[in-house]
């Protein structure tokens, strides 16, 4: 691994560049010296690559092709507690993620105390609310004895972490855990469990996949370990003061080349001794490097030529992203003093997964409620547009809970689907694709490396990012 405090941070920031008119014309008639290395992807694993080799003196420019820096990182900053639509925070273990906070300047405060406040959440089945004990004895429970009192939203991370089979959570993408490379569904299974006590306890709302039968047991063992590891480091979970966004806008600013935005990639052309990366507005960029960042569901829309080959061209073309959407809602009055319930609602309905937000002055104000949807739930309000949900998000909780009627505004919703430069929100890997992609999909092709949370392999999240960025600025210095 790299050591990343041996790094300094050198000359002060220029911010962001952008071309104009007059510039580019004047740089057609008198090139600039070859740029070393063409980021694509302005995400934490991208600006964090470009920033190690700037430290080390090469010439680097990152390409974005949204608006904004950020990539996963989305804040929404005119809502009130400026709730996070991608990364929430990072856990005691995230050194990568601190070191990167504290270079970008960013305070980072303790929210995870925050999650924890107040009633349980309340589990809301065909309408009907539910403490854990009267779940516990609800003639529907399909749950086997044992499992009886666990809620529906814990039962896939209490059995794999009581059951995991992965001796070595680091070891996940050896050759020799491959014979754990089966659905979830099968594992489940071989827990006891029934087609309906899998459909409550994961299909309803997954936290990979849309069903058990379409994520690999691998995966969510793996992270079962990644999790453990980060509570053994301590017991925080922490975010950036006034909004995660800032962390990203920090980092770029910390870069001496130009971040641009709106360039949007279509085609990488690579030569014998560099390469060009082809933008829709019909800009061009010749690198002696190329760094994509981008996730594979948006990468399989770019031209590569010459083109990628075995594994890492089906892993491109196949490697499947979360379906996850969000409304944020603000109460105009405290409902919840009203009717003396949980403020969290896990519910089987088009209502989701409710979770109150504790982001202002003080833990005790709610800034407002996330209703999200994973799975089949997400991509069915994606296929209703943006109205639509609000009405059906607003009256299922309204007819749920009577005291919210008239006291709940719908105010964003945010579908990672439907964001057209990620196309879902985190990569997750089906049964079979850990065994037979994974080594394989960060592997140099010609002049083009790769990065992101999806080439990670000994770290999720933010960390995960970080770790790859590390992982491809060596492979691009040494080459």
């Amino acid at each position: 691994m790299i050591d990343r405090r041996k790094f300094t941070l050198g000359a002060a920031a220029f911010g962001f560049g952008a071309l104009a008119g007059p510039l580019e014309a004047k740089v057609r008639r008198k090139p600039a010296r070859m740029l070393d290395v063409i980021v694509l992807g302005a995400g934490a694993s991208g600006l964090q690559a470009a920033w190690i080799l700037e430290q080390q003196g090469l010439k680097v420019k990152v390409l974005e092709g949204r608006g904004r820096v950020g990539g996963r990182i989305a804040t929404l900053m005119d809502q009130p507690g400026y709730p996070e639509m991608g990364f929430n925070s990072m856990a005691d273990g995230y050194g990568r993620g601190f070191d990167a906070a504290e270079r970008a300047g960013v305070e980072l405060v303790e929210v995870g105390a925050r999650y924890r406040l107040g009633k349980p959440p309340m589990l809301w089945l065909n309408g009907k609310s539910m403490t854990r004990e009267d779940w516990a004895k609800f003639p529907g429970n399909p749950f086997p004895d044992a499992l009886k009192t666990t809620m529906p939203g814990e039962l896939v991370a209490k059995l794999i972490g009581q059951k995991n089979p992965l001796a070595d959570w680091t070891a996940w993408n050896d050759p020799a855990s491959a014979k754990l490379d089966i659905p979830l569904r099968d594992f489940l299974k071989a827990q006891g469990l029934t087609d309906e006590a899998i459909r409550i306890g994961n299909d309803v709302s997954p936290y990979y996949g849309t069903t058990a039968a379409d994520v690999s047991a691998l995966m969510l063992e793996y992270n079962d370990g990644f999790v453990k590891a980060q509570f053994a480091a301590g017991p925080r979970s922490m975010a950036v003061k006034g909004g995660n966004i800032q962390l990203a806008e920090g980092m770029a600013k910390l870069l001496k080349g130009d971040v641009l935005l709106g360039k949007e990639v279509i085609a990488i052309t690579s030569s014998a001794a560099s390469a060009t990366v082809h933008c829709r507005d019909g800009s061009q960029f010749t690198a002696r490097k190329v760094i994509c960042s981008l996730p594979f569901s948006t990468l399989r829309k770019v031209k590569i030529l010459p083109g990628l080959k075995g594994p890492q061209a089906q892993a491109v073309a196949s490697l499947p992203y979360q379906p996850l959407s969000m409304v944020f809602l603000t109460a105009t009055a405290p409902f919840w003093d009203e009717d003396g319930l949980a403020l969290g609602m896990w519910t089987d309905g088009m209502a989701g997964n409710l979770m109150p937000q504790r982001f202002g002055s003080s833990p005790d104000e709610i800034t407002g409620f996330i209703a999200q949807a994973r799975g089949g739930l997400a991509n069915t309000w994606d296929a209703m547009g943006r109205d639509a949900v609000f009405t059906a998000v607003t009256g299922a909780i309204e007819t749920m809970r009577p005291s919210t009627k008239g006291k709940l505004r719908a105010a964003e919703f945010f579908s990672w689907k439907n964001e057209g430069f990620n196309l879902g929100d985190w990569a997750y890997f089906g049964p079979g694709h850990i065994s037979g992609l994974v080594n394989h999909m960060a592997k140099p092709a010609g002049r083009v490396h790769f990065c992101g949370e999806h080439t990670a392999t000994g770290a999720r999240g933010l960390e995960g990012a970080f770790e790859s960025a590390e992982r491809v600025a060596l492979e691009v210095l040494g080459a």
